[in-house]
């Protein structure tokens, strides 16, 4: 079972409001040193009692519901969002009913007009202003039946509004007018005769109501759903106080006006497609015959779903709704043609059929979540591309890529709107919901509910944009099945590399009543969701030469990119070879493009950033996937050298990784000179009686076994360079910390790549019962007992939790090969904001793994930019004052429920404890860490640094998502720069000191700083041992902190950042009174000045900030080039 993306606490049922439109951020900045927030939300139970569902769980007909019922939690959830979806109708009604009767008046008063021919129909109309919008082809002067007018006498109101189904911010009232019979005739289902016809009764009414009410009206023309064959009359009030609402007249068939038994899925209405006379090749029109039946069974509809009728029946077609418009699906094709009528329609149907003999499949006595999660498993467990008909009629419809929900009563297949795409995608919602839904552990709610999904740039892992010229084709129909074609193509060509390709149509169809609808290239994007095991494959084989047949369909289907090569297993097959310089998806898109529909190649463009190519690049001949390979391959070398070691003290237990190195996330690339660190290893040796019994004895022990490991590896291996190291040193006397470690240098493994340096530390398990018996003495002074604190602290984390962590990210980075960038990503964007030093880069990692293994509302992500902007996205809506995060690294997702709930409750006795935030902000729980704090224990990060990430987050993914498909490279490029002017100092470096770590800005400094250097001065530099790990600037951070550190923070850009930015503490800005041991340099205020602000004789004093800045300046001489204040 997996663990919460977020967990809630299920006490607290409130909610933040449902927005479909995006998450809202909180753009925070700093203001006079501290976060400019909002007042943090109080852990408050808007519920006391958690009541059981009223319904109980019944006995299905046939589709078991698996124990809906069983949360009561979401029960409540899903009913408190019923009721805020749910808006006060009757108000609504009062308010656009007056224009519905005025346009009810005005189109059931309109004179008859006499049957005319299409010519003078057309000539008549235009001379008036109003463009017919038939749909092609057109009607010609050969166009052998007439148009005429007479008033209907069915004018009704349908949709969700006027069926009081709609949810809150619906304000569409559909009109719908029913031809009469008299203006019909037999064969008016053929050919768009219908449709013609309906154009033309629309064209009226839009002409009646531009003579008799031009001015309570914009009107415009569009297409109902984007289907070329139903046009609609939009108006929109001009009177402000309903211009919020949208009116739209549409027409409808007499139900007996169009045979049921001519316009079945198999049968062809359009007898002017090409090679209709040839009876063995007439094509079937389904669209076209469902499109027809659907205006023709309005009644029909409007019946069933009368007597589907129910509280939770609505409650239900609202939640669809909401769930739907979340994922970015309506009505329309191009939304993917499933919305609320399709919803409404499939639950009203299967209330009456569907299951077992004919029998209903749904129970009347579902609650409103029965009723969504018995639609779930119907989208998603039933492959509806086998037709499904619903009746008691046989109806025999083959096997097709689109999907068949047919009703035989009506004669409509429900899903004739969608493409095999958006029948795909559905599906892959659905799939995704379900399995959420039925999860015991997971807090669903948002996920399913709350969160807005259809984001292209946090939902695909490649988008791109393709022109395609509609304007070459005669019909829509024709149009369809070219794109049908195309998405067929690049199914079959991109193979497993892909998951699922969505097309999206970016056009939209609406224009003025004297205009035609636009026409020409239409633009679409392709999205995909990739495989990253073989996304990136550069070879792929295709048939043997033995079969010739299907060798000469692949050497067809691919073109002169096939060719026939021997490979060295001897087997001699068609193969393709794609270039390493570009994403091989790509290369696939615009070849077939290219090869079957005649598409240059600049007719596709990427819409998707690439930042590990863009952000993570750098000079190294290298690459960071390779240098990681190779430190683990010499990781193992020196763990087999160590354990083969003779004359040890002690024999060697384990040998363990700790460093990011050593589980492929370092921020920047791991062994180029500029940027290369000790690599963190720990050695256990045997418990022995003969470990002393005291924490400085084990320290001095520590030190004795760290120079025989030295003297022994430096005999064994020549080409190893060892040195031992203290650490801690100001405390060494305590033997609280550890205070020795040993270096292994292994020489450089190429040219221009640093020697790999690991440092050595031993573990002894001794110690931390040691530390934690000191500290259980009631009688230590004050700061005694948190230096033991503060040791024990630093124990569990180094050696207990760094290698069970180190160990679980580096099986998700072998499990998940995008994980690796993405952590680099994140760790990049983080350092970029000046903020790395203050948070432990462990967290960093739980929360990208977490991405991956937790990515719901989306599946995991298959390229770095895609979850690394989902972990932006993670990060700008956790509120991290009321809600911990709780992540399962494990593989397995074996994280139970007990292990959730036990770190939820340390996380409520923590802000129990702590309300302000001062030692624990983010509570970081994993199933290695049930404590939360680990990593986080001690302001890791502080409260002020939180608010900043989250604030930046925010201000990122709102661009990300206002954007969109349109983001260019500067965009791409703005989210890692980050703005300095909300600091209150900055202190600018000397370019000489400062350690660039790759990237594309890195790499141009180098140059310019290298400019005319001899090579071999700079291979010198990279071949010196005594220069890894050693930064001029840390240091002098360091020192910074140490002296400053209850007056300022300071924030720097470790890899490559040139400046240091301050905020002053809240504690030391303003007027203080003036005591002894301030803590902080001061000068005093005049005495008149003090009196003239609050009338007392007190002494007074400031903060000295520019004796502190002249303090900086002295302790950084020969690092400081200049120091700025805020203006």
């Amino acid at each position: 079972m997996a663990a919460s993306n977020i967990h809630s606490d299920h006490r607290s049922l409130k909610r933040r409001k449902l927005d479909h439109r995006n998450e809202d951020g909180h753009a925070n900045s700093f203001v006079n040193g501290h976060e400019h927030t909002r007042t943090r939300k109080q852990l408050s139970e808007s519920h006391n009692k958690a009541k059981t569902a009223s319904d109980q769980s019944r006995k299905s007909t046939s589709l078991p519901t698996g124990g809906i019922n069983k949360s009561s939690v979401l029960a409540l959830q899903v009913h408190e969002l019923g009721t805020e979806l749910k808006p006060n109708y009757e108000k609504l009604r009062t308010k656009w009913i007056d224009v519905a009767n005025r346009l009810e008046s005005i189109v059931k008063q309109m004179s008859p007009k006499p049957a005319m021919t299409a010519a003078d129909v057309l000539k008549s109309f235009r001379k008036k202003g109003v463009n017919i919008p038939f749909s092609k082809p057109s009607p010609t002067k050969e166009t052998n039946y007439k148009f005429e007018f007479i008033p209907p006498s069915q004018v009704f109101l349908q949709g969700a509004m006027s069926n009081q189904l709609s949810i809150r911010d619906d304000r569409t009232i559909e009109v719908k007018v029913i031809l009469p019979d008299a203006t019909l005739q037999e064969k008016d289902y053929l050919n768009n005769r219908a449709f013609h016809k309906g154009a033309f009764y629309i064209a009226s009414i839009a002409l009646e109501i531009k003579e008799k009410a031009n001015s309570e009206f914009n009107l415009s023309f569009s297409y109902a759903d984007d289907v070329d064959l139903l046009p609609i009359l939009n108006l929109t009030p001009k009177q402000l106080s309903i211009s919020k609402f949208k009116f739209q007249v549409s027409f409808g068939l007499p139900s007996k006006s169009i045979p049921l038994d001519k316009t079945l899925p198999t049968k062809n209405c359009l007898r002017h497609l090409p090679n209709y006379e040839d009876a063995g090749h007439q094509q079937a029109t389904p669209f076209y015959n469902s499109c027809l039946r659907s205006v023709a069974s309005v009644m029909e509809h409007t019946s069933t779903l009368e007597s589907a009728r129910s509280p939770a029946f609505d409650d239900a077609c609202r939640l669809g709704q909401t769930w739907l418009r979340q994922r970015g699906f309506s009505s329309s094709i191009t939304n993917g043609g499933f919305g609320y009528p399709e919803w409404t329609q499939m639950c009203a149907i299967l209330l009456r059929g569907g299951g077992h003999r004919g029998h209903p499949l749904f129970s009347k006595q579902y609650s409103s979540l029965q009723f969504f999660k018995a639609m779930l498993q119907v989208l998603s467990g039933r492959d509806l591309r086998n037709p499904w008909v619903i009746g008691s009629t046989a109806v025999d419809i083959p096997r097709s890529e689109l999907p068949v929900f047919f009703d035989v009563e009506t004669g409509v297949n429900i899903l004739f709107k969608m493409s095999p795409w958006s029948y795909e995608s559905l599906r892959h919602h659905a799939q995704i919901s379900l399995t959420n839904v039925n999860g015991k552990v997971l807090d669903t709610f948002e996920s399913v509910f709350m969160s807005r999904v259809a984001e292209p740039l946090l939902q695909f892992d490649e988008i791109f944009s393709m022109r395609f010229p509609m304007g070459k084709f005669s019909t829509a129909l024709e149009q369809q099945r070219e794109v049908h074609k195309l998405h067929s193509i690049l199914v079959r060509g991109l193979g497993d590399r892909v998951s699922l390709v969505d097309f999206k149509l970016l056009t939209e169809h609406s224009w003025a009543l004297k205009q035609d609808p636009s026409t020409g290239e239409d633009v679409f994007e392709v999205r995909l969701l990739t495989n990253p095991e073989t996304v990136a494959r550069l070879v792929d084989r295709g048939p043997s030469a033995e079969e010739p047949d299907e060798a000469g369909e692949f050497q067809k289907f691919w073109g002169d990119k096939a060719e026939r090569r021997r490979f060295r297993d001897g087997s001699i097959t068609e193969s393709l070879v794609w270039t390493s310089g570009s994403p091989v998806t790509s290369q696939i898109v615009r070849h077939l493009a290219l090869h079957h529909f005649e598409l240059l190649p600049s007719s596709v463009s990427v819409k998707s950033g690439d930042l590990e190519a863009s952000v993570l690049s750098d000079d190294a001949s290298v690459g960071p996937k390779d240098a990681y390979r190779l430190i683990n391959n010499t990781y193992q070398s020196l763990a087999s050298a160590l354990h083969g070691l003779e004359g040890l003290p002690l024999p060697i237990r384990s040998i363990s990784p700790t460093s990011a190195a050593l589980r492929s996330s370092t921020a920047s690339h791991p062994l180029l000179p500029s940027t290369t660190e000790p690599i963190d290893i720990l050695v256990q040796f045997d418990s022995s009686t003969r470990w002393p019994d005291s924490l400085p004895a084990i320290q001095h022990t520590k030190i004795a076994f760290l120079l025989k490991l030295a003297e022994l590896l430096s005999a064994s291996d020549s080409k190893v360079s060892t040195r031992v190291g203290l650490e801690n040193t100001e405390l060494a006397t305590n033997g609280h910390f550890n205070t020795s470690f040993l270096d292994i240098i292994y020489p450089s493994p190429a040219p221009d790549l640093s020697p790999i340096c690991f440092r050595t530390r031993i573990y002894h398990d001794r110690e931390e019962h040691l530390l934690q018996t000191a500290l259980s003495d009631k009688s230590l002074h004050g700061s005694v007992r948190d230096s033991l604190a503060t040791a024990l602290a630093a124990y569990k984390r180094h050696f207990i939790a760094a290698p069970i962590h180190t160990t679980a990210i580096r099986n998700l980075c072998t499990r998940f090969p995008s994980l690796s960038s993405t952590i680099r990503l994140l760790k990049k964007w983080i350092s970029s904001h000046l903020l790395l030093h203050h948070l432990p880069e462990e967290v960093l990692e739980i929360i990208a793994a977490h991405i991956f293994l937790c990515p719901s509302p989306w599946s995991a992500p298959g390229s770095p930019t895609t979850a690394f902007l989902r972990c932006l996205h993670l990060l700008s809506r956790w509120d991290f004052s009321i809600t911990p995060l709780v992540a399962d690294l494990s593989l397995s997702q074996a994280m139970t429920g007990e292990q959730v709930n036990e770190a939820k409750t340390r996380f409520q006795a923590w802000r129990k404890l702590d309300p302000s935030l001062n030692t624990m902000t983010w509570f970081v729980g994993t199933n290695i860490d049930t404590t939360g704090t680990v990593w986080t224990q001690g302001s890791r990060p502080e409260r002020v640094v939180a608010g900043r990430i989250r604030a930046l987050a925010s201000a990122a993914v709102e661009m990300v998502k206002e954007r969109g498909s349109k983001m260019e490279q500067q965009d791409w490029s703005g989210l890692f720069v980050s703005p300095l002017d909300d600091f209150d100092f900055r202190i600018h470096l000397k370019p000489s000191v400062v350690k660039h770590h790759g990237g594309e800005a890195g790499s141009r400094s180098r140059r310019e700083r290298n400019g005319g250097e001899f090579k071999n001065l700079q291979l010198g530099r990279s071949l010196d041992i005594d220069s890894i790990g050693y930064d001029p600037v840390v240091l002098f951070i360091e020192d910074l902190k140490a002296t400053f550190r209850n007056t300022a923070l300071f924030f720097h850009d470790g890899h490559g950042g040139d400046v240091i930015a301050g905020l002053w503490r809240p504690a030391v800005v303003g007027k203080k009174e003036w005591r002894v041991r301030l803590g902080w340099s001061s000068v005093p205020v005049a005495a008149a000045a003090v009196e003239e602000d609050d009338g007392t004789d007190k002494a007074q004093c400031v903060f000295n900030k520019d004796a502190v800045l002249a303090e900086v300046s002295a302790l950084g001489e020969g690092l400081v080039k200049q120091i700025r204040t805020k203006a």
